[in-house]
């Protein structure tokens, strides 16, 4: 559903239930991703819409408003990493119920878990919510250069750990 807009042109505020709806389980994937655990994907995926709650920022646009859950995810996501700096672990269970364990997606999964956060944020932007470029420097607030050299170095690492050679 669409929703109006305010005097100034800008989309009303949503009520957290519809933004939960709306953007829950991309906002979810993207935490399993940069944190690997599901509690704290629950966690941080309520705490960005508290923020939202809170902030009741206003949007000109759907992609304005995807951005900034986005955003404002990605960087609790970043808090709760400084927060703990524990030793890599996996929950198997969360990729089982995310990923059937014998697609080839799973063991994508499996090896982008493995990543450093900065080069996880930009492939899971390009490959899992199809963004481009350009879009994923406005997101992330980096220049699409940057963009660019994160992807193709986390492309290599993931060539790397997948065992991929060059030539086939």
């Amino acid at each position: 559903g669409y929703r109006g807009r305010n005097v100034k042109g800008m989309l009303e505020q949503a009520s957290v239930e519809k933004m939960f709806q709306k953007y829950g389980e991309m906002m979810y994937k993207l935490c399993i991703v940069m944190l690997k655990k599901t509690y704290d994907a629950e966690d941080t995926v309520q705490d960005a819409l508290i923020k939202y709650m809170l902030k009741k920022p206003l949007f000109e646009t759907y992609e304005h408003e995807k951005a900034w859950l986005i955003r404002v995810t990605i960087n609790l996501c970043k808090d709760k990493l400084r927060f703990y700096k524990q030793h890599p672990y996996i929950n198997i269970e969360t990729i089982k119920t995310t990923y059937p364990e014998d697609s080839i997606d799973s063991q994508i999964f499996d090896v982008l878990l493995e990543l450093p956060s900065k080069y996880k944020a930009v492939l899971f932007l390009y490959y899992v919510e199809g963004y481009k470029c350009f879009e994923i420097s406005k997101i992330l607030k980096i220049t699409e250069s940057t963009v660019k050299k994160r992807l193709e170095r986390g492309r290599n690492l993931l060539k790397k750990n997948l065992g991929v050679n060059e030539c086939g």
